[in-house]
């Protein structure tokens, strides 16, 4: 496997060569890259054609990864390494395979590379993008980023109880009943949340299978919802997503 290396501390592509050499003994790194600035040159001066998958971390020593792919196509697949979790939203909009935390840990490189294995497609990578972008949204340690006063924090995707918008802001409950203003779209986060998980029953609220108490027949052919922890807007499913409601109640696939 011919692979590059996009990483500005030394120290850090060292550990992830050796680590890559007990999961891949036969890999060969094409390069290590430090900036933005160096990897257009690279991509300028290089066929790319037979490097199969790169790493990359995010905050180079010139600035940003995300300024390369915005003047630089590139369809090999991606798998990000970063000390931050702020930029995942980022990340899909590339051929993205997996978003590793550092320190990156031996079993995460492993089941990243299995996860690449398992999505590589022989022809145009594009295609298999969103199917990628729906197996990341489903780990367990998705976080999302808020701020309350001056404070950032974050929540994970098992702690979310239900997602609503009001006051033109997107809130988080959580299980524990604490509301979190986050920085994305109810849009955004219907596409990242797992979608056994969570449903979204009107164009204002999401919920968690597991916040609910008590469903209610309602008029017109309707559901009202009894959600815990309590929300403060009506819980109703929408009459279009009824059906769509009954089958993930099953477990079935939604479309």
């Amino acid at each position: 496997m011919k692979v590059i290396i996009f990483e500005d501390e030394k120290h850090n592509a060292e550990r992830l060569i050796q680590l890559l050499e007990k999961c891949v003994p036969d890999v060969k790194i094409a390069a290590i890259i430090e900036s933005v600035e160096e990897g257009l040159k690279w991509f300028a001066c290089n066929n790319a054609k037979d490097v199969e998958l790169i790493f990359m971390d995010i905050q180079l020593s010139d600035g940003n990864c995300f300024e390369l792919f915005e003047q630089q196509e590139i369809l090999i697949p991606v798998i990000f390494t970063t000390a931050y979790d702020s930029f995942a939203l980022q990340a899909f909009k590339v051929y993205s395979v997996d978003y590793l935390l550092k320190p990156i840990d031996l079993k995460d490189l492993k089941r990243a590379l299995e996860k690449y294995a398992y999505f590589k497609l022989p022809a145009n990578p594009a295609l298999n993008i969103s199917r990628i972008a729906e197996e990341f949204s489903k780990r367990e340690n998705t976080r999302f980023i808020g701020k309350i006063n001056n404070q950032l924090i974050y929540v994970k995707a098992k702690e979310i109880a239900h997602v609503h918008f009001s006051d033109g802001l997107t809130w988080a409950t959580t299980m524990g009943s604490q509301r979190i203003p986050l920085d994305y779209s109810l849009d955004q986060m219907e596409k990242l949340l797992d979608k056994n998980l969570f449903f979204r029953i009107n164009r204002k609220l999401i919920v968690q299978i597991d916040a609910i108490k008590k469903i209610t027949i309602y008029y017109n052919s309707r559901f009202v919802l009894q959600l815990a922890p309590e929300i403060d807007i009506d819980a109703i499913i929408s009459r279009e997503r009824v059906a769509g409601f009954k089958a993930w109640l099953e477990g079935q696939e939604i479309a």
